[in-house]
């Protein structure tokens, strides 16, 4: 299972019930691109209720990685003026890092506002 699928399985069981790959192959360059130049998923819930009242929805841009390539995503999410302008917008960022073999849990970074320099 790639780390994509891992993240899509864990995003769904964290109670998002709308999560899409938004990075897509370009057959002129032979590579793939991802929404933004950082996003590989998008999740989405709505307002959610809770007994200390209502919490608005969330969008979360999710980047799926490998635990060796995790600093290298960072670095590219932080250098990009996309990122930080979604951020504003009051969207949300994370990065999974996933080891290999049969690592159930990845390592999860929730990109902020504040990490910009």
């Amino acid at each position: 299972m790639t780390p994509t699928e891992k993240s899509i399985r864990l995003l769904k069981a964290r109670g998002y019930p709308v999560v899409e790959r938004v990075e897509h192959w370009n057959s002129f360059a032979k590579c793939r691109q991802d929404l933004f130049g950082f996003a590989d998923l998008l999740a989405v819930i709505s307002l959610v209720q809770s007994r200390l009242g209502d919490i608005p929805g969330q969008m979360v841009l999710v980047q799926t990685t490998t635990s060796a390539n995790f600093s290298a995503r960072r670095k590219k999410i932080l250098a990009s003026k996309k990122a930080k302008i979604w951020l504003q917008a009051g969207g949300q960022i994370e990065i999974h890092g996933w080891k290999n073999g049969t690592a159930k849990d990845p390592r999860i970074e929730y990109i902020t506002l504040e990490m910009f320099s």
